[in-house]
């Protein structure tokens, strides 16, 4: 049975950390999924979730009692003129990709910041990331800027691409 009809999505819990960080090290790994360069530490997303609160939460998709996903919403700037945008992160198990458990994640987030007054999503995307891409156009995001060689993984610039989704209130 696919995880999307199997699984559910929830808010996350302290008990999550281990099996987010396993997911988000597994997206450094790749190089092309987070500006991170080297592994996280527990620690590190036990401090994401302690932070979190109930406007910007994180969600986990969970299949058979393991979480396979994740996604979070997170202040953009953190600056009071900005407070109707968040920045939105997505990141699944590799062994789950293209299985919808991203869309969902996705659609739940964007339920949710509309139910919180929220009127902007964007994500920053490395241009090469062609999955990741894919899947934020797909849910209606669209090309809003290009950072062009602003960044830089294993001494290889790399463009970044702002995506951004205006929400109907």
């Amino acid at each position: 049975m696919s995880p999307t009809k199997s699984g559910r999505i929830r808010l996350a819990e302290l008990e999550d950390a281990p099996a987010i960080l396993s997911i988000y090290n597994q997206a450094i790994a790749t190089g092309l999924a987070t500006g991170h360069l080297s592994p996280i530490k527990l620690l590190d997303v036990l401090d994401w979730l302690e932070e979190g609160h109930l406007e910007r939460p994180f969600w986990v998709f969970e299949s058979d009692s393991e979480v396979i996903a994740w996604a979070n919403a997170d202040d953009f700037h953190g600056l009071p003129a900005f407070s109707d945008c968040v920045e939105v992160g997505v990141y699944v198990s590799p062994k789950f990709h293209r299985q919808g458990v991203g869309k969902a994640l996705l659609n739940k987030l964007e339920e949710d910041m509309i139910l919180l007054g929220v009127t902007h999503l964007m994500a920053f995307v490395f241009l090469q990331n062609l999955s990741s891409l894919g899947l934020f156009q797909q849910h209606g995001f669209n090309e809003w800027g290009l950072l062009p060689q602003a960044a830089k993984v294993a001494n290889k610039p790399f463009d970044i691409c702002l995506l951004g989704k205006r929400l109907n209130k």
